[in-house]
């Protein structure tokens, strides 16, 4: 099921139960091959054309006013993290190894460690076995599709796999946990759970001790409820978090460069050559965390890199939720330009052409901008836009591309 249906099918489910009457369903009734989005605020669009028109990013790096990279990188970083609204959080990490299995190759951990404002973040740390020396690490950043129920463990096994889980590698990883697949090829890997997904996500006292735990037990509709019931107070969640003075996207990417300084921190880790990567929000994590984090060398972004203005019309609805928003900073910084804050690091990013999460013109014209961006810099060989002919995943293909150009930024 491609993600844009699953979100669909997730919002039918629900409504019945736990979504608001006003949740959109009427697309669902629609077959893939005739679903023609329309502009979703009918007579707001006027408003919203023109305040889009206006927002023209003032301090990419394409702009003449720019020459030196170092220093603009440090100026647009501090755009972004104003922007954020980062909240302050304990120096800290305070990390506890509650864990240790072997997994064969390597041994995976549990750790917990201090996130935002102190809330505790729940990994896996894979170590490979058999290091003589410093290892290169990674950070996974786990998707989003509509599929709260699971985090951290769509990209590590940890048997028993439920079968709703397994389907969804299936589906969107080619059956591959490719956290454990980089642990086999010697990286150090850490695998954080986001806000609002397995571990981390919204649960109550009502709910039985199959969910909580996310058991074996539960069943195809505890799941599909769940999902549902997560989809409609994501939104709620974001907005609180405004109202409490932060942003999501913020406490999103506050968290992932935790994981990072844990990474970091670890002795078999060299930490000069600490990468990430990740499929969709995946991929935006990837994007914010090497736009943020000095220490992040390379990144890989996957199904996830297009201009922002030319989502606008239809694209809102089922692309972009507050964990990628970022009040304020889109006339400043578009998307692209985000991507060129990684230098001196390098990255990667790979579209599928046909992903209906996003226009291809936009993708394309992003990757045409990023292009200009490092080669502006001097360096156009730290950045490889890929396309592949498929739709929004991370296929078995896309993936032995991306491992590969890691191996050559972080071994070679």
């Amino acid at each position: 099921m491609k993600r844009r249906e699953f979100l669909l099918s997730s919002a039918v489910a629900g409504t019945a139960a736990t979504l608001p009457a006003s949740a959109p369903a009427a697309e669902s009734t629609l077959p893939d091959n005739q679903w023609k989005p329309l502009p979703d605020l009918g007579t707001h669009w006027e408003l919203l054309e023109k305040l889009s028109a206006r927002c023209v990013p003032s301090m990419s790096f394409l702009n003449t006013a720019y020459t030196d990279p170092a220093t603009w990188v440090e100026e647009a970083r501090a755009a972004l993290r104003e922007c954020f609204q980062f909240p302050s959080t304990p120096e800290d990490l305070a990390p506890e190894v509650l864990a240790s299995v072997d997994c064969g190759d390597f041994t995976r951990e549990y750790v917990r460690i201090r996130g935002t404002v102190g809330i505790p973040v729940p990994l896996y740390l894979l170590v490979p076995k058999g290091l003589s020396a410093p290892a290169p690490a990674l950070v996974a950043l786990h998707d989003h599709g509509g599929f709260y129920f699971w985090g951290k463990e769509k990209l590590v096994r940890v048997d028993p796999v439920h079968p709703e889980l397994r389907h969804y590698t299936d589906t969107y990883y080619g059956g591959r946990y490719i956290a454990e697949e980089l642990a086999r090829r010697g990286y150090v890997v850490a695998v954080p759970d986001m806000l609002h997904w397995g571990e981390r996500g919204m649960y109550f006292e009502a709910d039985p001790d199959r969910i909580k735990q996310r058991t074996l037990d539960v069943t195809e509709e505890d799941i599909k409820q769940f999902n549902a019931r997560s989809s409609a107070h994501e939104e709620m969640l974001g907005r609180s978090i405004l109202v409490a003075g932060t942003t999501e996207s913020g406490v999103i990417a506050g968290d992932d460069c935790r994981a990072a300084d844990y990474l970091c921190s670890r002795p078999e880790v060299d930490a000069d050559r600490v990468g990430c990567l990740g499929l969709s929000v995946g991929s935006v994590r990837s994007i914010f965390l090497g736009a943020l984090h000095p220490k992040v060398r390379a990144s890989v972004a996957v199904c996830w890199m297009a201009e922002y203005q030319q989502m606008m019309r239809n694209n809102v609805r089922w692309a972009i939720g507050f964990t990628k928003l970022v009040p304020g900073l889109y006339n400043k910084l578009d998307w692209p330009d985000l991507g060129g804050l990684h230098y001196p690091g390098a990255l990667m990013t790979i579209n599928g052409l046909k992903d209906e999460l996003y226009p291809l013109q936009a993708a394309q014209d992003a990757v045409a901008k990023l292009e200009k961006i490092y080669a502006k810099m001097g360096v156009p060989e730290k950045y490889e836009g890929v396309f592949f002919d498929g739709p929004h995943e991370f296929n078995l293909e896309m993936q032995e591309r991306a491992f590969a150009w890691l191996d050559e930024q972080l071994k070679g």
